[in-house]
């Protein structure tokens, strides 16, 4: 619960965050593809992020987060617009289909889910890699987005 206010603060104060660029005065997020979310989640285990998590976005509805669980990761979506929303119930068919733990909540009318996965780093990335084909349909070459 206390991410999910972390990150809807971390978007207020994006422009500090240490994933970024200043460019023109200006800051953009820091881009990626998935085979670069491997270094991505070693900087959070190594503390060298913000938070005890990080996200990706391709296009703001495809928003997936890494959540740091010890040495391990799980996985959160949340919905915060309406285009987002029908995804909760295809991310949790994706968990039911390859038998991962989940739960659904709603914070300040925010629905999220969080996928029990405590994986490894690869085996989060290789998660990534499939909830991003199977459940948005981005590929491998899709450029993500690190938020915050």
């Amino acid at each position: 619960m206390n991410i999910l206010k972390s990150i809807i603060n971390s978007v207020k104060n994006f422009g500090k965050n240490t994933s970024t660029e200043k460019r023109r005065d200006r800051f953009t997020a820091k881009q990626i593809q998935l085979d670069d979310l491997a270094e991505e989640l070693n900087l959070l285990l190594e503390g060298k992020t913000d938070f005890n998590f990080i996200g990706i976005t391709a296009n703001e509805y495809d928003s997936l987060f890494f959540v740091r669980n010890d040495r391990n990761f799980n996985v959160e979506f949340r919905a915060l617009k309406k285009i987002q929303l029908p995804y909760l119930e295809l991310l949790e068919q994706f968990a039911s289909k390859h038998n991962i733990n989940f739960e659904t909540e709603k914070l300040d009318r925010i629905p999220y889910l969080s996928l029990k996965t405590n994986t490894s780093i690869t085996e989060t990335v290789d998660l990534a890699k499939r909830i991003q084909k199977e459940v948005f349909g981005n590929n491998d070459n899709t450029i993500y987005k690190v938020i915050p």
